[in-house]
């Protein structure tokens, strides 16, 4: 099927939808597609309205603002207050709320806290303030780090003595092991990244569904991208076939993208991190390599800060599959997209602004 030719067409999404329910019948499955961007397609299309009721559809932690600590935040506002750090940040973490404060409070109130689109310009701000600290906050998964690397490549060539990085970086394989052994949910199956796939590649996940036992398909993130997902999950899971497949293979490749993987060995190495809503995951996040670790904003400077999750939210257990966001007593009320309470509300990928936005 040409994808791009037939996502034109307004019929196209109903033989793969007919064939879906046919597959499944009134048997109970409950997949997990890992994406924020691929939450907001299943809901601004309405695509679960075509897919069997026994079919359940689950919101995993793919989101890197959502799934990025409430620590973090804190820390963030705190090198921005107390040390009057200039802080370079992607533009959807400003508005995630920390204990206190959230960054577009705290530039509010004075603090030097600037949304850019790419790491390297806090390098170039960096080289010409060289008597300001400038920190960037590393957030994502391993669809962003790369690039986080290539700044701090970029600040070592220049010899950048004012610039970090304070990190919270993820890694998806160790975030999917911890929530297949989890006892809270069951799940039958993922769709996996397309965009994190296309750097690690689909061979990755080949530990897991041996260990596991469960089926994995890479998923894009158009529409009829997610119903194919969704059909070749079918397929498998009707044959009882627990096969690491690939829905996505204009992008992704068995061994990904080798020249991102050398830049995220080179300048990260795998460590035991905080995801909000999982806790610690073994090796689920990166550090800075120890060889740059003057670039490391937590070696750079003593960060302490006391946080607490908002109180009422439920913005771990959406993340980890085992609520939606209408189980929470905030959402649409306390919690909006202009108020929001939790990280899920805030971000363009986040489960409870897709719910809010279009259900």
């Amino acid at each position: 099927m040409d994808l791009i030719k037939d996502f034109r067409r307004p019929d196209a999404a109903r033989p793969i939808s007919r064939e879906i329910n046919e597959l499944i019948g009134n048997r109970n499955f409950k997949i997990m597609e890992v994406c924020g961007g691929q939450t907001h397609t299943i809901y601004k299309y309405r695509l679960k309205e075509i897919l069997p009721e026994s079919l359940k559809l689950v919101s995993g932690p793919g989101c890197p603002v959502c799934v990025t600590p409430i620590n973090f935040i804190d820390r963030a506002v705190w090198l921005a207050l107390e040390k009057q750090a200039v802080l370079h940040t992607f533009g959807d973490l400003m508005r995630v709320p920390g204990t206190g404060r959230s960054l577009e409070k705290a530039r509010a109130e004075g603090a030097a806290v600037r949304a850019v689109y790419s790491p390297l310009q806090a390098i170039d701000y960096a080289q010409q303030h060289r008597k300001t600290e400038v920190v960037f906050l590393g957030i994502g998964f391993e669809t962003t780090m790369p690039a986080v690397g290539l700044a701090i490549q970029k600040a070592a060539e220049l010899h950048l003595d004012n610039f970090s990085v304070l990190l919270s970086g993820k890694r998806v394989p160790p975030v999917l092991k911890t929530l297949l052994s989890s006892e809270k949910i069951d799940l039958d199956g993922f769709i996996t990244p397309g965009h994190v796939t296309a750097i690690i590649g689909t061979d990755a996940y080949e530990p897991l569904c041996a260990e596991y036992k469960v089926p994995m398909v890479v998923g894009g993130f158009e529409p009829l991208d997610l119903l194919l997902a969704i059909r070749m999950l079918a397929r498998l899971l009707a044959k009882g076939k627990h096969a690491n497949a690939n829905a996505y293979t204009r992008v992704v490749k068995p061994g990904g993208n080798r020249k991102a993987q050398d830049i995220l060995s080179t300048f990260f190495i795998p460590a035991d991190d905080e995801l909000r809503g999982l806790g610690v995951v073994p090796q689920g996040g990166f550090r800075i390599h120890p060889q740059y670790r003057h670039f490391d904003a937590d070696c750079r400077f003593d960060i302490t800060v006391e946080s607490k999750e908002p109180k009422g939210c439920i913005c771990g257990e959406i993340l980890s599959g085992v609520k939606e966001p209408f189980d929470c007593n905030l959402f649409k009320k306390a919690c909006t997209p202009d108020s929001p309470v939790g990280s899920c509300m805030v971000s363009n990928e986040g489960t409870c602004n897709a719910a809010y936005l279009y259900s």
